[in-house]
């Protein structure tokens, strides 16, 4: 995510280095690999449920805690070395919604889940944004800013990982206390690529990014989707996808250490 002297940056087919090369490479080093460049910040599986997952995303527009999260939500701070980006319920356009803002900032809130996407493979949602950099995009680590993102968690056979992907995760697990989702689908709002583009993410074949949203052209207004989620899975990995075990959001802007700032309208699988 961040530009640190000593990188983690890796291709596809590059093994991840060794705990022992990770622990002498400071803390800065050892947040990158633990968000695996900002998309694992969001990353809506990585803990274990307080509770009973829920059956339904906990909606935003019901609840009165204003300035606070709804019960249900919860902060995940992803890189405990930079800024939290905040997060709280706001009213705005005659609505109760989540406002996230934040400079120089990243971190993510969530929602645990258990859903079976062959019975509710439909996902709607709402978003805003004001503005966005020009130069953003997940497409480049060094630029992995975006003001709205909604990552979503899978479950699914870890035997089936390949080497390098378990020793991803085993460091994340080792360095956060946290376990990663089988896989993860984001939905971005990108400020270079264009809209439907998937790109995937350099440190790990099972997080995959899908645009949804490209550019400024459209900022400063309310927009609305409805995504199939199981056929986008079956697009991005080639296979159904497991059940849906985390909902989350994120909005980060600590690689071009700008000003970020979004409202999310409910999360609605059905």
């Amino acid at each position: 995510m961040g530009r640190i002297q000593t990188r983690l940056r890796t291709s596809p087919d590059t093994p991840l280095p060794g705990r022992r090369d990770l622990l002498r490479l400071g803390p800065a080093a050892l947040g990158l690999a633990a968000t695996g460049g900002s998309l694992l910040t969001a990353g809506c599986a990585s803990t274990a449920p307080d509770g009973p997952a829920r059956s339904d995303v906990v909606p935003f527009s019901t609840s009165d805690r204003v300035g606070a999260l709804p019960e249900g939500w919860r902060l995940h701070v992803t890189r405990p070395d930079r800024p939290v980006t905040g997060y709280g319920l706001a009213r705005i356009d005659g609505r109760m919604a989540l406002h996230a803002q934040g400079t120089a900032s990243t971190s993510g809130v969530r929602c645990d889940v258990d859903i079976d996407l062959a019975e509710r493979p439909w996902l709607r949602w709402e978003w805003r944004v004001d503005q966005i950099p020009a130069d953003a995009t997940v497409a480049d680590d060094d630029q992995d800013d975006s003001p709205a993102r909604l990552v979503l968690g899978f479950a699914g056979d870890s035997g089936r990982l390949s080497l390098r992907d378990r020793l991803f995760a085993d460091q994340v697990e080792l360095f956060t206390g946290g376990t990663l989702p089988f896989a993860t689908l984001c939905y971005v709002w990108d400020g270079q690529a264009a809209r439907d583009t998937v790109l995937p993410y350099a440190r790990s074949g099972r997080i995959r990014y899908l645009v949804v949203e490209s550019g400024q052209g459209s900022t400063g207004q309310w927009h609305a989707y409805r995504r199939n989620v199981a056929a986008d899975y079956q697009r991005v990995y080639g296979e159904p996808p497991g059940r849906l075990i985390g909902v989350g959001v994120l909005t980060d802007s600590d690689d071009l250490k700008g000003r970020a700032e979004a409202w999310y309208g409910d999360l609605v699988i059905e």
